[in-house]
């Protein structure tokens, strides 16, 4: 049998037109007024966005993906009887798992590809945040992919308010104990933490003075964004409470359209983790994961940005391997490496999360 190629599985669950089973609910229900509102216009082609109506009961063991083991007792957090902990955490959003589906839906808590999409992920990206931190990844109920040309910033701005607002309400206010953390993404639950930062951090500043960095990998922050927010994006590989964020994509992609992009977007290279073009080598990579899963030192892929598009373009790749899906082409463009954002600077990355906690130690002190 051959090995599972777990980048072709992840484009499967990403990008297959699928049937996916329907499974029961444990969510607790909310009180008889509705909580939705009124649905914007961008978001009303999107099927069950009565779903969140339903709250979830984040204090659940359930609802989490992962938590640290030593909070669960008898399948509920209880976040003062945690011993061992690491001094920092990280709380992670997962990407887009769902795929294409005959309509763009919103997913259930027990959504069966949701699910092993997202434990596929902890494996793959949230992984580089294990030697340095206490890992607080929950589940929500994401939409499966959009149609071609809807305004996704606007529908993440609105589904945002829910799950992903009550899962980072209740870690920080009772998981946390004042520590240190991180929050970080990627696509969707990119996206979905550029909302978070936006409409709940900045209204939460002795929060926002504890967390470390921000990681809000593929999906673009703008100018415009940070103008408005008042929030900072890094400079440089140790600077802290600041956005970290790229989009990688090969040269043939250059003038296509990306849905990751934006006019006005930053990228930063996760390589020498400078904002402007210079180019990092390949062999200036200390680790990527192969379409395999296998850790390779050096990387595999070379870094320069792109200061006009705001993108990370990845030139060494072999876009035959790496390159998005077909059926994805018509968003993300034929040469974008989407999928690969963590895993073409896994071990950069773990080491610049190592590097800006330092720093934040430092100080603190």
């Amino acid at each position: 049998m051959k090995k599972l190629n777990y980048y072709s599985l992840l484009a499967s669950v990403m990008l297959a037109v699928i049937v996916f089973a329907s499974c029961k609910s444990s969510n607790k229900q909310s009180a008889e007024t509705s909580r939705i509102g009124e649905i914007p216009e961008a978001v009303q082609y999107i099927v069950g966005i009565e779903k969140y109506d339903s709250v979830i009961d984040y204090s659940q063991a359930e609802n989490w993906l992962d938590v640290p083991t030593a909070m669960v007792k008898d399948g509920v957090l209880d976040a003062t009887a945690a011993d061992g902990l690491k001094t920092v955490d990280v709380f992670y959003i997962y990407p887009t798992v769902t795929g294409f589906r005959p309509e763009t839906e919103v997913c259930e808590m027990t959504d069966t590809m949701m699910i092993s999409g997202a434990q596929m992920v902890r494996r793959t990206q949230t992984a580089v945040f294990d030697e340095s931190c206490n890992v607080f990844m929950p589940i929500y109920r994401q939409i499966s992919m959009p149609k071609p040309g809807s305004d996704y910033r606007a529908i993440i701005d609105y589904i945002s308010r829910f799950d992903a607002t009550d899962a980072l309400d209740y870690y920080l206010t009772k998981l946390n104990q004042g520590r240190p953390f991180i929050l970080a993404g990627h696509s969707q639950g990119a996206s979905v933490l550029i909302a978070l930062l936006e409409n709940y951090m900045t209204k939460h500043p002795e929060a926002l003075n504890r967390m470390v960095a921000a990681y809000p990998i593929g999906f673009a922050v703008t100018k415009d964004w940070l103008a408005k927010t008042g929030l900072k994006f890094a400079e440089g590989a140790t600077d802290t409470g600041v956005i970290v964020s790229w989009n990688t994509e090969g040269l043939s992609n250059l003038k296509e359209k990306n849905m990751t992009l934006a006019p006005g977007g930053i990228s930063i290279n996760p390589i020498n983790w400078k904002r402007d073009d210079t180019y990092a080598n390949v062999k200036e990579n200390i680790g990527s994961l192969t379409v395999e899963g296998k850790l390779v030192a050096p990387g595999i892929a070379d870094a320069r940005v792109d200061t006009a598009r705001g993108s990370v373009v990845v030139t060494t790749a072999d876009a035959k391997l790496y390159a998005i899906p077909a059926d994805g082409a018509q968003m993300f463009g034929p040469e974008s490496y989407h999928m690969h954002d963590y895993g073409f600077f896994f071990n950069n990355i773990k080491q610049n999360v190592a590097d800006r906690i330092k720093a934040f130690v430092e100080k603190q002190e």
